[in-house]
């Protein structure tokens, strides 16, 4: 039987040393001759040995031909490969809260730092090069480090300012979330539209005079020049100190930036959330029993808020993807040091959700393609999607229907307090929103299993299994 074809890894496109793919559960990456001779140098140095042992850089070896499982016809295009640790659910930036986005820029000037006084350095700085491993931003990319040659420049500076830096600034100095600006330009914020953004007394703010201002004159000054700025810098005695002072000037501004975020209508849910203590724990109990009725892989918690669910959700399962529309509710379930590491924490808007996009539309995945749920939650989120949204209620059954086999999803009544405030000062055109609609566009797909009424049958939790889904196995009651 002939091998099954690797699976590309699109975000590795416009890698021209190397390219990623992904067979048999197992990550490999094929690299050029020049940057496999790169790797060779630097596995045998300390300082990468220690960024891979402290678990900054993802654990990757090589391997040989004779250890090779991909394809021949894939092994013949690169002189060589290295196999990666996998990364359990891939993110991009534009899903990051501010203080994910902060630790990675950290790490990316960490890395720099070690490079550069070890005779290396990164030829790239792309927050697409580093992941989420629990709390803990680790970064992906190998044959990025490369042999530093005397008198060049780091030449990722401009790419860190615009896909780290500038972002950052966005959300600290302006309070605009940074996510739909990283989204809507694969390269970030260009250092041009930084300018733009950034009015006069924005220049007395940290940074931004020097990285934002004198940065976006000298482009508009140099940028159409044909003058060699590498061999300019070289003849001018250029050196790697003069490196070092700009990226550790750089990790001490990053470090002072702070998202002074104001409250949110729902960041602060656990607080002003309408359970009675014994509704509130009815619902736990529900949840905790649909979990450990099965075995779980991977679990989504859409619209987590803070996460009090997906921690229960954690307990038993292998990986939790908690996402919610609401950036500082995100954020705080991020900066949470008990929450547990094999939840990762993502802003995501179901009704906008991360589309498939970049080069052909295959450089960046929808979430879908990278996380596939064994089950997924949906506890006090219905009367968002299809009123404040305006997704009819049969949608949202479809795409969840597609989406998993089993799920946990709550409806709350036109009664409740939270659907009052919702359509107080909206025409009421959802005639489809309704517990007999939600049961019978359940109906259409999944078995309700069990089924709770809480806060006196203003809310209600369901059970819904997949008729082909392990039938056999009962619900909670």
């Amino acid at each position: 039987m002939s091998n099954p074809t690797a699976v590309v890894n699109p975000g590795s496109f416009r890698d021209r040393d190397g390219r990623v793919y992904h067979f048999q559960e197992r990550i490999f990456r094929g690299l050029s001759e020049s940057a496999l001779e790169n790797f060779h140098q630097l596995q045998d140095k300390a300082f990468y040995t220690r960024l891979v042992e402290s678990g900054k850089v993802i654990g990757t070896r090589e391997i040989s031909a004779a250890q090779n499982p991909l394809p021949d016809d894939v092994q013949a295009q690169w002189a060589g490969f290295l196999e990666h640790d996998p990364v359990a659910v891939i993110s991009y930036p534009y899903e990051w809260t501010f203080s994910m986005l902060k630790a990675a820029a950290s790490l990316q000037l960490h890395l720099v730092e070690r490079a550069i006084s070890n005779g290396f350095t990164l030829k790239d700085a792309s927050p697409y090069n580093i992941q989420f491993v629990g709390h803990k931003a680790v970064f992906i990319d190998i044959p990025s480090f490369e042999p530093l040659r005397q008198g060049e420049p780091w030449s990722g500076y401009r790419q860190f300012c615009e896909m780290f830096l500038f972002p950052l600034f966005l959300q600290a100095y302006k309070g605009c979330d940074f996510q739909p600006f990283m989204r809507a330009a694969i390269n970030g914020v260009d250092v041009q539209a930084a300018a733009a953004l950034f009015g006069f007394r924005d220049r007395f703010r940290k940074g931004v005079l020097s990285h934002v201002w004198l940065q976006a004159k000298l482009d508009r000054r140099y940028g159409g020049s044909s003058e060699n700025v590498r061999s300019s810098l070289k003849s001018a005695g250029f050196n790697h100190e003069l490196i070092l002072v700009n990226v550790r000037k750089l990790q001490k501004l990053v470090g002072r930036l702070d998202w002074q975020a104001r409250g949110s209508e729902w960041g602060d849910y656990t607080e002003f959330h309408n359970y009675s203590d014994a509704d509130h724990r009815s619902k736990e109990n529900f949840v905790r029993a649909a979990i450990n009725t099965w075995k779980l892989d991977t679990v989504w918690d859409i619209g987590c808020n803070t996460g009090q669910f997906s921690r229960i959700a954690a307990v038993e399962c292998r990986q939790v993807v908690s996402m919610d529309v609401d950036h500082l509710a995100v954020e705080r379930l991020y900066l949470d040091k008990d929450t547990p590491d094999n939840i990762l924490p993502l802003v995501q808007n179901i009704a906008d959700p991360s589309p498939n996009w970049g080069w052909r539309n295959r450089e960046r995945s929808d979430l879908q393609t990278r996380s596939r749920p064994d089950l997924v939650m949906c506890l006090a989120l219905i009367h968002h999607v299809v009123i404040t949204a305006n997704i009819p209620l049969a949608e949202f059954i479809d795409w969840l229907a597609g989406l998993t086999d089993k799920l946990v999803i709550e409806y709350v009544s036109r009664k409740d307090d939270k659907v009052k405030t919702l359509l107080r000062n909206k025409e009421d055109k959802y005639q489809d929103y309704s517990r007999a609609s939600l049961q019978a566009n359940l109906g259409r797909y999944f078995d309700i299993r069990a089924q709770q009424d809480v806060n006196n049958g203003d809310r209600s939790l369901y059970l819904c299994v997949k008729p082909t889904s392990s039938s056999g196995t009962t619900g909670p009651g």
